[in-house]
């Protein structure tokens, strides 16, 4: 009997010490109320019917590739027309050439960006080439499909340049440090972005939902 005493104690007092010393927290503790997002004070850009998808990336980011390659295509089939999707180059990758995001933007004036960001992620990760190549650029062009001498009147402009400083001085307003970063609507998703974790905030945002 007194040993039984002493082992029913001994668990008490186990726990009790556990509890006080942070090793175990109860349960209502443990819950994270926390929001997966992050509200801007921005104007909404969310129109009826649709959800706008911003997604800051890196052309040279692995992190982005997979995203791009994986989470997005399955956003695409379940939304369809109801996703906005549009990228906004913001490098993270130290001395890189900045030429695959002017690329991006100058195809982007045509209406081919997501084609030209797919186009660029498969070059520079996958086959691993030279952007600054001139035959590698001519490639890049005639696959994303947008016109050579449209895009190299636009680059020579300046314009795609300013366009990505304007990019990345927008996420640095936002707080980027990563990509990719996800802004839905006003609100900057502070996980990483998961098919998961995007599915119901695209869900109850075109439901006319705040979140």
């Amino acid at each position: 009997m007194r040993t039984r005493l002493f082992k029913l104690f001994f668990v008490i007092f186990s726990a009790v010490t556990a509890i006080s010393t942070g090793s175990i927290l109860p349960v209502e503790i443990q819950a994270d109320a926390t929001p997966p997002y992050r509200i801007l004070n921005e104007p909404s850009a969310h129109s009826a019917g649709k959800v706008r998808m911003e997604i800051f990336v890196d052309f040279y980011c692995p992190h982005c590739h997979h995203f791009e390659a994986t989470v997005l295509p399955e956003l695409k089939r379940e939304f369809g027309d109801k996703l906005e999707v549009i990228n906004v180059g913001f490098p993270v990758i130290r001395n890189q050439p900045s030429m695959p995001f002017e690329l991006y933007e100058a195809a982007r004036e045509e209406g081919r960006g997501n084609v030209m960001a797919g186009v660029l992620f498969r070059v520079l990760q996958d086959e691993r080439l030279n952007i600054l190549d001139p035959s590698v650029e001519e490639k890049v062009i005639q696959e994303a499909g947008v016109n050579p001498d449209a895009m190299k009147k636009r680059l020579a402009s300046g314009g795609p340049k300013r366009k990505l400083e304007e990019g990345v001085s927008r996420g640095n307003r936002y707080g980027v440090n990563s990509t990719p970063t996800v802004l839905l609507d006003g609100y900057v998703l502070s996980e990483v972005p998961t098919a998961e974790n995007l599915r119901p905030l695209v869900q109850k945002l075109l439901s006319g939902e705040r979140l």
